[in-house]
């Protein structure tokens, strides 16, 4: 029995699999917002790991103990921490752009074009703001990162998250550049595979979760790096995408693509993944829920809303900008905001959530014809929470011209952890796992007669923004 761990955006999750019955425990945390800063506690994450696996053995022991516990996590995000591994204050996410002033003198130096969210952006800031905290970090790690060293007291980076960040030197497998940058490399962790074995858990952990010191634990990768895995998305041949608080969009190839960047590594030897993440994208129907409709997202509501949907008409006169975060993938700008563009009296909650949804879907599009330039992938493999929404899987598959399969676990970075668990400890491999674990539960086809009409709507979306781009930045240059 492999266990799988998932340090999320809004909570962890732990499962497994046994007989074919999917077992699984969860844990919230909360994300604290002001301004252009987001933080979490790295307190919630130790917490939140020992919690779900505890939850988990106890609803599976005494029938089988764990052959290895897989971790992934979200990213690009920091936790300081000094020499005993402890957290020397509050995680900074991925969705924080408080970097904005480090990114521009990053990518004149470097002649990149990263953005705010990157870590060595985030470094950057602590060392210009915050350098005592600076100064006393022993090493910078990721949310699972950081929850591996609490575990067995290791300070480690898998280099698929390595080649994430722009001052990794794939030739020499070290962070040479971040020197010129006036940041410190001995401030980064040892580099491993994914697949690195660690023999063992300390024994104040070892012992609160049950289980031998013994126990294996495979270090693992990004999420999104783990939900490909989890879609099967192996070879050149499958195209997946995840949605849950954000989306990622993902192909996978044995060498340098035709993208404008050089894509990271799998969490696979061998193979490298496109990988392409998109804004705010689950995090923006709760938004619209929680801020909108002051409501929370309820399952009745939820429904509610969604059955409404057959009764509004798609997407012409109104349509939907999602970048209430910013816009990741392909424009990369923070300055970026979302917006209604048509709005009428006549107008309602319905027809604002449908075009929400749409807009999404075109964001998707996008970047999808960016992975599928060939136009040769006819099916997109969904996994995650957000995609249990049926009525959104159909608007996407009629939005994007393709057919999205809908896998039968949505945590798809716990089946990528499973399946990379059996991978690492030589039990089976990666085509076998995948064969087992990805199952397709439900296939949403596009109707010929909306693809016509989204068509149109497309190429307007992709105008839009082209044109609202100045006045965004305009917007942020006001605000600072």
């Amino acid at each position: 029995m492999i266990i799988g761990v998932d340090i999320g955006t809004s909570n962890i999750k732990a499962g497994t699999i046994i007989d074919g019955a999917y077992y699984s425990s969860k844990y919230s945390y909360n994300t604290y917002y002001q301004g252009d800063t987001a933080e979490q506690d790295p307190t919630d994450y130790i917490n939140g790991a020992v919690y779900c696996i505890k939850s988990l053995l106890a609803k599976i022991s005494p029938r089988k103990k764990p052959e290895a516990i897989v971790f992934s996590g979200h990213s690009p995000s920091l936790v300081a921490v000094d020499e005993e591994g402890k957290a020397l204050g509050r995680a900074i996410i991925w969705q924080d752009k408080r970097a904005f002033k480090e990114v521009e003198f990053i990518n004149e130096r470097l002649g990149l074009n990263a953005n705010a969210s990157f870590n060595e952006a985030k470094i950057l800031w602590l060392k210009n703001n915050q350098p005592d905290l600076y100064k006393a970090t022993y090493k910078f790690l990721q949310p699972k990162d950081f929850v591996l060293c609490c575990f067995t007291k290791q300070f480690l980076i898998d280099e698929a998250t390595a080649t994430t960040m722009a001052t990794y030197n794939r030739e020499y497998q070290d962070f040479a550049l971040l020197q010129s940058l006036g940041l410190e490399k001995r401030k980064m962790p040892d580099l491993v595979q994914s697949s690195f074995i660690i023999d063992g858990i300390v024994s104040e952990y070892a012992n609160a979760l049950g289980i031998d010191k013994e126990t294996k634990i495979v270090t693992g990768g990004i999420d999104a790096f783990c939900e490909a895995l989890g879609c099967g998305v192996y070879d050149e041949k499958h195209m997946g995408e995840m949605t849950g608080t954000s989306t990622c969009i993902f192909s996978c190839s044995e060498s340098r693509t035709f993208l404008e960047y050089e894509p990271p590594y799998h969490v696979i030897e061998g193979k490298h993944l496109n990988v392409l993440p998109l804004s705010c994208s689950g995090g923006t129907i709760e938004w619209f829920f929680t801020r909108i409709l002051e409501k929370k997202m309820e399952p009745g509501i939820l429904k509610e809303i969604n059955d409404s949907l057959l009764t509004t008409s798609l997407a012409s006169r109104l349509i939907f900008i999602p970048y209430i975060m910013g816009a990741r993938s392909p424009y990369w700008d923070d300055s970026a905001k979302g917006c209604f563009i048509g709005l009428s009296k006549d107008d309602t909650i319905q027809t604002m959530y449908r075009s929400v949804l749409e807009g999404l879907a075109f964001d998707l599009r996008q970047n999808i014809e960016l992975l599928d330039k060939k136009e040769a992938i006819n099916r997109v493999y969904a996994t995650g929470g957000g995609n249990r929404n049926e009525k959104w899987l159909q608007i996407k598959a009629d939005v994007c011209n393709k057919v999205f399969c809908r896998t039968k676990y949505n945590d798809g970075a716990i089946i990528g952890d499973i399946i990379l668990g059996e991978y690492s400890i030589g039990k089976r491999d990666i085509k076998s796992s995948i064969e087992e674990y990805v199952i397709v539960e439900k296939t949403f086809k596009p109707r010929p007669e909306y693809v016509e009409k989204y068509n149109r709507t497309y190429s307007v979306f992709k105008d839009l923004y082209k044109h609202l781009r100045t006045d965004f930045q305009l917007l942020s240059k006001i605000n600072q």
